[in-house]
């Protein structure tokens, strides 16, 4: 049984390191859920199915209710009991906001509800590992009403053990670390101590400790205005030596959360005052999923839904084809609508108003004396990237392989992209881009076959194929099919009528012989096409209609042998008309750039001094991240070896009505209302690891919703280079790269 078959699924509640959370509906009792749908790419299915088995073997009021697990191509779908409220860190920062600092005796609920769920596990033999305020949930948005009921999940890192076994693995989310998991010899007590730094959050808005150095020498202070008894507790259960901290047992029994052993203050003369203590709030969140991760992982739910549609037969859904979508750009104006709710307008300018406006006039100097040291892919960086998804470079240039400035220069120029497949953990693949025609006589009963290959030193081959080849990363698939037709088939692209509006993709995965332990996923757009041409002499040059056979003989002194044949004897040659199903692609981006934590170490290893970022008017090292990692821009070195921050840019000049029109970005008008004038030339940033082509035709595509086929891009590339020191990202050198590529619009 399928996730969708059972249950719709809605907004998204919620996002960490693992998975995502969204509400889900029952189709046949309308009863809603949430759904955590744990990504395969980040974590290994076992680890995956092992966390499901544990869920629901698990029965505590505190422990969030598992309902079913669904095993789907690039996630694992646990369903369990919805939980309005949010997370203990939006709640903590709610009240903050809106209230100011809690006051101890308001979360006294809180703290036994946690230490229950930790009690209750601890009776069962098991470590949870990543307690924090992130993975408690509440059924409301306060959690100082007394009512308020708080559960544990996401059981990732949750283990059985045997009676005091020690484990080393680390694991979880080392601000909520106890000194004994950074020595790799730690028990239970480690959760007891996770719960201790959610309590000093919780009445202090603040993290306790920041780093090992904090977690194992800073002496802890508590705000003065907490109860004592509160005081004493949290203390006790941050208790740096392992042996001297309480166990769930104890902590349960303490007096601040069983009152049967203790006194506390009245709650009126325990108010929350301004005092010495007090300081600035922080984000308790300590761990999120990037902003990479949640672009992908959005894509693949939006792509579930989508295999949800074509599985049912839904209207409009079938199969994978494409509409024509171009009509919009037919009249002089159009609007749309950004990611962000922004509309765009875009006009068509006449060279009177390109002038008025400066539209082609371009800042900046010609790249020819560029500071970069290499116009292509970082190979240190590269490197790493392979590294990490567990592809050994060393085999690399080896006998036959070939090395990995021969990938990277591949990737750089567009023959080939590095794509995950989102169906395994961390698998990334080589993409190659192919184009494949199945042309059929006029009454559509035979299907022109390559059977046989000469090359031109003579040796010959048995092919049996539709004819094809690589699509270029300047080229649109119209182009691949006219230039097939014309270079290897040897024909008058006007006889032939292509389907472009309908398109079939098919993914094909082969181990790479060229790169050793990498998978190539040859990704071909089936484009039908029929032989429309009348002229008899025409038709008998290429077998019809006695389907003969014929040949035709190339550029490069190949020839090609062709045969027109029946479906079935395609069939019978295992030649693939069709897809096998109708799954849409598993295959997303592949993460691009550094965390946080690589970040600071690669710059602090490249002399630059981080303690600058986060100062009024800078970028703090996890914006820098997020920006690296979403592909806005990347880090290289100039010839001196220094770091260089480098944002590239790709800028479209496309032209309709024989080039005297230009297509003009004129304004955005905010989703407030605020209109802003642009007058510029459509572009976007292009990802480091992606070919300036293949952005243009993303521009092209989802930022103008225009069918590509519609677009001819040339092949010229003018780059303008400028360099800036931006205030924002001290010690670092800017470098804006823009990528000038004209296209020209044919309409129909």
């Amino acid at each position: 049984m399928r996730l969708l078959e059972e249950y719709s699924v809605g907004q998204t509640l919620g996002e960490g390191a693992f998975g995502v959370v969204s509400n889900c509906k029952h189709r046949s009792t309308g009863v809603e859920y949430a759904v955590k749908m744990v990504d395969k790419v980040e974590t290994p299915v076992d680890q995956i199915k092992k966390e499901a088995a544990m869920l629901e073997s698990l029965n505590h009021s505190n422990i969030v209710k598992v309902h079913g697990v669904y095993y789907e191509r690039c996630f694992v779908c646990i369903v369990m009991d919805k939980y309005s409220g949010g997370d203990l860190v939006e709640g903590l920062q709610k009240h903050l906001k809106e209230r100011g600092q809690i006051n101890c005796h308001h979360v006294v609920h809180v703290s036994r509800q946690m230490g229950a769920s930790t009690q209750y596990l601890h009776s069962k033999l098991t470590i949870h590992r990543d307690i924090k305020g992130d993975n408690y949930l509440m059924d409301r948005r306060d959690m100082t009403d007394p009512d308020c009921k708080v559960v544990l999940t996401d059981f990732g890192t949750a283990c059985h053990v045997t009676a005091d076994e020690r484990l080393s693995a680390a694991v979880g989310t080392k601000i909520f670390w106890a000194p004994e998991f950074f020595d790799k010899n730690y028990g239970m007590k480690v959760d007891v101590w996770a719960m201790g730094v959610i309590m000093y959050g919780l009445v202090s808005g603040r993290f306790p400790f920041r780093d090992e150095a904090d977690i194992r020498a800073k002496e802890l202070k508590i705000p003065k205005r907490v109860h004592q008894l509160c005081e004493d507790f949290i203390k006790k259960i941050l208790e740096k030596k392992e042996s001297a901290r309480l166990s769930a047992d104890q902590a349960m029994a303490h007096g601040w959360v069983d009152p049967g052993n203790g006194k506390r203050a009245s709650q009126k003369n325990a108010a929350v005052g301004a005092g010495e203590d007090e300081g600035p709030h922080e984000d308790m969140r300590a761990d999120d999923a990037n902003d990479g991760i949640k672009e992908r992982r959005q894509e693949l739910i939006n792509r579930l839904n989508k295999e949800h549609d074509i599985l049912g037969g839904k209207k409009g859904a079938a199969g994978q084809s494409r509409e024509k979508q171009s009509g919009h750009a037919e009249g002089s104006k159009f609007t749309l609508k950004d990611k962000a709710g922004n509309r765009m307008i875009y006009e068509w300018f006449d060279k009177a108003k390109q002038k008025a406006a400066n539209v082609t006039d371009t800042e900046g100097k010609a790249s020819s004396e560029s500071l970069l040291k290499e116009s292509g892919t970082d190979h240190k960086m590269f490197s790493q990237m392979l590294e990490d998804h567990n592809i050994k470079t060393t085999a690399f240039g080896k006998g036959k392989a070939k090395t990995l400035p021969e990938m990277a220069a591949e990737v750089d120029g567009g023959a080939a992209r590095l794509m995950l497949d989102a169906t395994e953990h961390k698998k990334l693949v080589r993409v190659c881009d192919l184009v494949v025609l199945i042309l059929k006589n006029a009454s559509g009963d035979r299907i022109l076959i390559e059977t046989e290959e000469q090359f031109a030193d003579g040796r010959p081959r048995v092919t049996n194929r539709l004819p094809g080849t690589k699509k270029e990363p300047y080229e649109n698939t119209r182009q691949v099919a006219e230039r097939i037709l014309k270079d290897f088939l040897k024909l008058d692209p006007k006889g032939i009528t292509l389907d472009l509006n309908r398109i079939e993709r098919v993914e094909e995965e082969i181990e790479s012989l060229s790169y050793p332990g990498v998978t190539s996923s040859f990704r071909k757009e089936l484009v039908e096409g029929v032989f429309s041409m009348t002229d008899a002499a025409a038709l008998a040059a290429v077998g019809l209609p006695s389907f003969g056979s014929w040949q035709a003989t190339d550029a490069k002194g190949n020839t090609k042998k062709f045969n027109w044949m029946t479906s079935k004897q395609c069939d019978d040659l295992q030649i693939k008309l069709q897809p096998k199903t109708q799954e849409v692609s598993t295959l997303v981006r592949a993460p691009i750039g550094l965390n946080e934590e690589a970040l600071r170490t690669h710059l602090t290893n490249s002399g630059v001094d981080i303690s600058k970022f986060g100062a009024p008017g800078t970028k703090t090292l996890k914006e820098l991240a997020a920006e690296l990692i979403k592909g806005e821009s990347t880090l290289t070195e100039d010839s001196s070896g220094n770091v260089l921050r480098v944002v590239d840019i790709v800028v479209l000049i496309i032209s309709r009505k024989e080039g005297s029109e230009l297509l003009v970005q004129t304004e955005q008008i905010s989703a407030g209302g605020t209109k802003t004038t642009l007058n510029r030339l459509p572009g976007a940033k292009r990802r480091p690891d992606e070919n300036q082509f293949l952005s243009s035709r993303r521009i092209i595509k989802r930022q103008l919703e225009i069918d590509e086929n519609m677009v001819f891009l040339d092949r010229a590339v003018q780059s303008i280079e400028e360099v800036k020191h931006a205030p924002a990202y001290p010690g670092l050198k800017t470098v804006y790269r823009k990528r000038l590529i004209s296209g020209v619009l044919q309409m129909g």
